[in-house]
């Protein structure tokens, strides 16, 4: 017979919890240690801002390539890339990053720059953490080391106009010059080409957020829309379209049954 109001096809089963029984006795009055799960700040991986940053800007970037027709480029987002190959734990993350000719089949967890078409990002973005002097300091030499062509520092206080350390940007750009050198080529409020890209770079605040986007023009009139964005405004053409349709058939008819 089953429970009221439970259908009679129900599977049932009793309450379960986890039970320990058979301790020792010094392990019966001990308390549990939860600090070994503690996690320190550093520990998070992003916050809620930088993540809205990383969704936005390679949802545009996949887009630019889809525009592009870059079949063989990978659009990619806090993967390890080493480059030493006696200290494979000297590292970095890029937040964002783009790889041409990728190795096919299943890519790799982390890329390491010695193996066999694990080639470094030609474009790297890093959004500056709160460590800021971190960012501004050591990652120029980490990126020109490791082989990037050109490295983009997104700063959203900046961004913000936070003015209290003289020095921060909300763009600077850094690009592999004809010798080799890795060389800081802007540093200002943008807009900012990016060659490897072939548009513009802006530090933009929409609905709140600081944003990093790109654009096919200096003004940021023709900005390089999301995957999102790109189909709003494809729905918006087909309505329009469509009603265009309407009015012409609408016209036809009353057209043809006038006297």
């Amino acid at each position: 017979m089953s429970a009221p109001g439970i259908a009679p096809t129900t599977t049932l089963r009793p309450p379960t919890y986890m039970v320990l029984r058979d301790l020792p006795p010094e392990a019966r009055t001990t308390q549990v240690d939860w600090t070994r799960w503690h996690l320190n700040e550093d520990d998070v991986a992003q916050s809620f801002e930088q993540g809205d940053i990383i969704r936005l800007l390679v949802s545009s970037l996949q887009e630019l390539a889809r525009e592009r027709g870059w079949t063989k480029v990978l659009v990619g987002s806090d993967n390890y890339v080493a480059w030493v190959p006696a200290h494979p734990r000297v590292r970095v993350s890029p937040d964002v990053f783009l790889v041409d000719d990728p190795p096919p089949g299943r890519l790799p967890k982390s890329w390491q720059t010695w193996l066999p078409g694990h080639k470094p990002p030609r474009w790297s973005v890093e959004i500056v953490s709160e460590d800021w002097r971190k960012d501004y300091d050591d990652a120029p030499a980490k990126y020109g080391q490791m082989g990037c062509r050109e490295l983009v520092l997104f700063d959203p206080d900046a961004a913000r106009g936070d003015t209290r350390h003289p020095g921060r940007a909300p763009l600077v750009v850094y690009r592999r010059a004809e010798d080799g050198a890795f060389v800081e080529v802007y540093r200002g409020e943008g807009p900012a080409y990016s060659e490897q890209l072939g548009v513009w770079l802006l530090a933009r605040l929409e609905l709140g957020w600081t944003r990093l986007r790109l654009s096919h023009d200096e003004a940021g009139e023709r900005l390089v829309q999301t995957a999102d964005e790109a189909r709003a405004k494809e729905a918006e053409a087909r309505a329009k379209a469509e009603a265009r349709m309407r009015d012409l058939e609408e016209e036809l008819a009353r057209t043809r049954g006038g006297p």
